[in-house]
This record gives C-alpha cells, structure tokens and sequence, in this order.
C-alpha cells in the first residue's frame, strides 16, 4: 500500500521513517499551514485569572508559549493526548494531567474536569477547533475562556492540484488528522476526482473526524480507519495492521483460486476418462492415479506461474528504485553544489555583517544612551511602570468586569501618581474625562439582586399558608328525646339524626369556598414550587436572561398571592420585595472606550 501524508509542514517526516521501517511507501504533501494569531491585550489579561489550562495540541502550546504570559502558580494544565502533554512538560516546564482516550471525550472524563462550576478555565486552541470541549464546560457552570492562539490555512485555493499528483503516484490510502485537511482536500470540483478519492482508504485520528467525512462527503464506513490515537506510533500501527489485513485477505482469495482451478482440472479429468472406461474397461486405481497426477500438475503449474509473476513485479521494482536512486543520486548531487555556493555567500555575508554590527552597535551604544539620560529627565522608571500598570488594570475592570467603580478607584490612583510628573496635562485630562464617563454609567447590581433573592428563598419556610376555616353550627335543637307519648315523631327525628351523626359529619357555612383545604403534602409542594421560581430567577440572573428572570419572578408573585396569606407581614413584605425586583435593570451595560490608555501610551513616548 502506498499512503500519503497531509500534516503540516514538518510534522510528517517521523510517521514516514516509521512507514519505511516496514516496508510501506509513503509520500509527504502537506495540505495546511499554521498561522499565528494575534492575541490581544484583554485575551492575555486572561492568562494570569485562570484556575484550569487545557491545551488541545502541541502547536496550541507553541505558540502559547511565544505570547510570553506565564500561567498563575495555582493553575492545573490539561492536554487532550500523551503528546500535548510531553510538550507542555518540556516547553513550559509544567506536568499536564492527561486521559488514556487522546481526544475532546476523553479529556471531560477526567475526574478533575466533572466539578468546575464556578471556576475559571482557560482552553488554549486554533481558530475553529473543539467546539465540543467549550460547549461542555460550559453546559457544567464553568466560566470559560477561550484563547485562539493559531490558525489552519490550506496551502491551495483547491485540491485539484494534490489529486492529480496523488493519482499518477498510485495512491492507495490518505492520512487526515483535522476536519480542516479533510476539507482542503475534498475542496473539487472534478467528478473524476471525487469519484478517485471516494474508492481510497482513510486513515483518520479519531471519531469525529470520520463522522465528519463520511457525512460531509458521502463516503463509505468500509474506506475509512479510525487510528489507535492521533500520535505517530498509533498512526503508524493502524497502517501497519491494516496493511496486514489486506494481505491476510488477498492470501485467502488465491487460495480459494488454487482450490477451484484443482476442481475443475479433475471434472474436465472425469469427462475425458468415462467413456473410455466404459469401452476399455480402466481400473478404479489408474483413474485414481491420473487425477491425482492432474491436480498435482495444475497446482505445480499455478505455483509456477505465480513464482514467474512474482519474479517478474520484483525485477519491475528493482528497476524503478535503481531509476530513482539514479536521480536522487543526481539531485544529491546539484544539493552539494548548491550547498558550497550557498556555503560560500554565507561566510561572505558574515564577514560583512560581523562589520556592520560593530559599526552600528557602536552608534546603537551612543544613541542608548543619549535616550536613556532623556527618559530619566522625563520620567522615572517606577512611576512608569506602575502608570502603564494601573491603565492596563483600569482598562481590563471595564472591558472584562465591568467593574465600574474599580476602575474609577485605579483611575484615582493613577491621577494621584502623576500629581508631581511634569508634562501630564493630556494624561490627567484624559483621566477626568473617564471617571466622569464611568460615574454616569449605571451601577451594575448583579450582586445585590442575586444576594436579595437568596434572602428571599431563605423567607420561604416561615410564610404563612392560605388556609379557611370554618366555623361550626350550633345544634338548633335539643337532641334529648321527649317523655311524652304524643311526641314519637320527634322523638323518631331525632334518634334517626343521632344515628346519621354517628357516621357522617356534615358542616354547615354560609360563604362559597373556592380553595380546597391543603394538607401538609401540598403546603410541601406549594413552598417548593415558590422555591423553584426564586432559584431559577437567581440562575437568570446570573446568566444574564432577562426574559426568564421577569417571568420567574411574576410566577412567584402569583404563587405567593394565591396560596399564601398576604395579611401576613413576612408575605406582605416579600409581595413589595418582589415587586422591586421585577422592576430592576439586570441588562450589562455595553463596554465604553476609555481615553486614558492612549494619553498615558503617548507621555511614556
């Protein structure tokens, strides 16, 4: 089998040594390219807040560790496979847990990502990648944030170049390791070439990816191999067995071939024997014996031209790795001559540029530090650092918090700081300019809502249930029984109703009762109803869901007006409390730009 890889540049060449340890031919193509993505000041603010690290890739580690923001000492590392985590451990010298089944649902098995409800949790990835991952986490109360520190590029517009390629050069299987190559390389509009891949076997590095070829492009279960992991080892091992597979198959068929060609020649054998026997009369042995000597012929025979076919593919290879040895042998050649010239530029170059550093290191010494005796005339290092400290800091309360009075705090200090600096007239403009916009700003009240309402549940058990009752009617009539003969009839009314009482008890009350009477079970169930509403106005709340959070509390206002007593005090004053809620403004304010990081950025300069 001859099998293509499509990693990135520089990441196929080890699964290629391991391919030819055994025999397997391999071709490198890369189809994607890794760019580095920008990383702004607020998304690194990010890094030094977070509890939990997860790290989905070796190439999210790099360049992770190129923005030069270390994570907090207390902070856990996590990496989706074996080989994220060994670059973690060697790049950022931190010991990363990681699961046994290297992919998005072997890591939320960890136990230690089950309970993160509450907790910060920075996942480091590419543009696009392990929407399982944050959708997850999320869905389990974490408060993620998401760091997209590269992304994957296809190297062409279109595939039709690769294809092309991959079919003179009799390609049999294609290895993918993302959805992004598997995208570039079904990016075709040839039918022919979509007919030529949907007949090669894939080799992918997890479910996902299958599921999104065989969904997305229409091919078949039976063409695609899910790898024993994304390594090169596991990679390589599924190649390998499958490979072997194949082999075992194809041995199955040619024996199966053998066994029909021996049938046949010993039918043909019988035809051409029984009528001679019928005439000549020929012996059981001698029949006996020519079949065997047929079959034995035949199975010599197939032996024979297998071993000439066989010869003959080898003499075929033979030819075509002396041809390439030749011309690898020729480039070799043209590489050495190349390198010498390439040698030869070099070490001019350096003697020029070893001239030219010390020329301009002498004039980088003198300008130094004549700009370093001005900075210190203009301003000293400390207060320079904490000014572009406290505006950075000011800067991330409102993007990020939305902590408004703590920015108007840090803005205080900072004008505090600069009282005695000269030539800060522009920056203190800028930091009145700020604090006046963030003191006309609303207060957020999150927190005060949120810690009403926990008030409110903590109320629900001593409220006071609707409850009617009713009072009981005096007897009218005297029930003693009359001594008097002429008065059987009453007396015979009156024993009939005392023995009615004996059984049944009938009230009897002027006013309509609407509600029924509620036993313990049903007061039960009625407190934990109004406990709902109040709970699920609380997670609105903090989930920023107006919607839900009014309609939560108007439920629990109905609840309350309908069962409990709202002569009560405690009922009464929830009834005002809740009506103050549904009344509140629970919407984050949309983030201002504030002036002063421009202004502070311009007086350092």
């Amino acid at each position: 089998m001859k099998v293509v890889l499509t990693r990135p540049v520089g990441k196929s060449e080890p699964l290629s040594e391991l391919l030819t340890q055994q025999q397997i031919s391999s071709v490198i193509c890369p189809v994607l390219q890794l760019n580095e993505v920008a990383v702004s000041d607020t998304a690194k603010a990010m890094i030094s807040e977070a509890e939990l690290a997860i790290f989905v890739s070796p190439d999210a580690v790099r360049y992770f560790h190129q923005l030069e923001m270390p994570l907090a000492g207390h902070c856990a590392a996590f990496a989706v496979g074996e080989g994220t985590a060994d670059a973690i451990q060697q790049t950022l010298n931190i010991k990363a847990k990681y699961p046994k089944q290297p992919d998005s649902e072997g890591l939320l098995a960890l136990p230690q990502l089950s309970s993160v409800e509450g907790k910060r949790v920075l996942l480091v990835k590419g543009k696009g990648g392990r929407p399982v991952i944050a959708q997850t986490l999320k869905a389990r109360g974490a408060i993620l944030d998401s760091l997209v520190v590269y992304e994957r590029v296809a190297v062409k517009d279109n595939a039709d170049g690769w294809l092309d390629h991959w079919r003179s050069q009799q390609i049999e299987g294609i290895v993918i390791t993302s959805n992004s190559a598997a995208d570039a390389i079904f990016n075709t509009q040839s039918s022919a070439s979509k007919d030529w891949l949907a007949q090669r076997t894939f080799f992918v590095v997890s479910q996902r990816i299958a599921e999104h070829v065989q969904q997305s492009y229409n091919i078949e279960q039976s063409q695609i191999v899910v790898c024993h992991g994304p390594d090169n080892r596991a990679i390589a091992g599924s190649i390998i067995d499958y490979t072997k597979q194949q082999g075992r198959k194809m041995t199955q068929s040619e024996s199966q071939t053998k066994n029909t060609n021996t049938q046949q020649a010993v039918k043909a054998a019988e035809q051409t024997v029984t009528p001679h026997h019928a005439k000549a009369g020929v012996s059981k042995v001698a029949l006996l014996a020519l079949l065997v000597a047929l079959g034995s012929g035949a199975g010599a025979g197939y032996v024979y031209l297998q071993q000439q076919q066989q010869l003959q593919q080898a003499l075929l290879a033979n030819q075509a790795i002396n041809a390439e040895n030749q011309l690898l042998n020729t480039q070799l050649s043209g590489a050495k001559s190349q390198l010498q010239r390439v040698e030869n530029v070099l070490d001019s170059l350096q003697d020029n540029v070893a001239k030219r550093l010390a020329e301009q290191q002498q004039h980088v010494e003198t300008q130094l530090t004549q700009t370093l005796a001005k900075a210190q005339q203009q301003v000293s290092g400390a207060v320079a650092s904490e000014a572009l400290y406290l505006q950075r800091l000011a800067a991330f309360k409102v993007a990020a918090e939305q902590d408004y009075l703590g920015a108007i705090a840090i803005l205080q200090r900072l004008q505090e700081s600069l009282e005695s600096e000269s030539n800060t007239a522009a920056v203190k403009q800028a930091i009145a300019k700020d604090i006046a916009a963030l003191k006309a700003l609303p207060k957020p009240q999150t927190e005060s809502l949120y810690f009403e309402l926990h008030g409110l549940l903590s109320q629900v058990d001593t409220l006071t249930i609707k409850t009617k009752q009713i009072q009981q009617k005096a007897a009218s009539e005297d029930a003693a029984l009359s001594q008097q003969v002429d008065d059987w009839q009453a007396n015979l009314k009156r024993s009939w109703r005392g023995l009615v009482d004996d059984f049944i008890t009938i009230r009897h009350h002027d006013e309509v009762v609407i509600d029924p009477l509620l036993d313990k079970n049903e007061q039960l169930l009625i407190r934990t109803q109004l406990r709902a509403y109040l709970t699920q106005a609380q997670t609105a709340l903090m989930d920023q869901q107006a919607s839900i959070y009014f309609s939560a509390l108007d439920s629990a206002a109905d609840t309350l007006a309908r069962y409990f007593d709202t002569q009560h005090a405690p009922v009464s004053a929830m009834q005002q409390a809740l009506n103050k809620l549904s009344r509140s403004e629970v919407q984050r304010q949309e983030s201002i730009e504030l002036a002063t990081p421009a202004a502070v950025k311009g007086w350092l300069k």
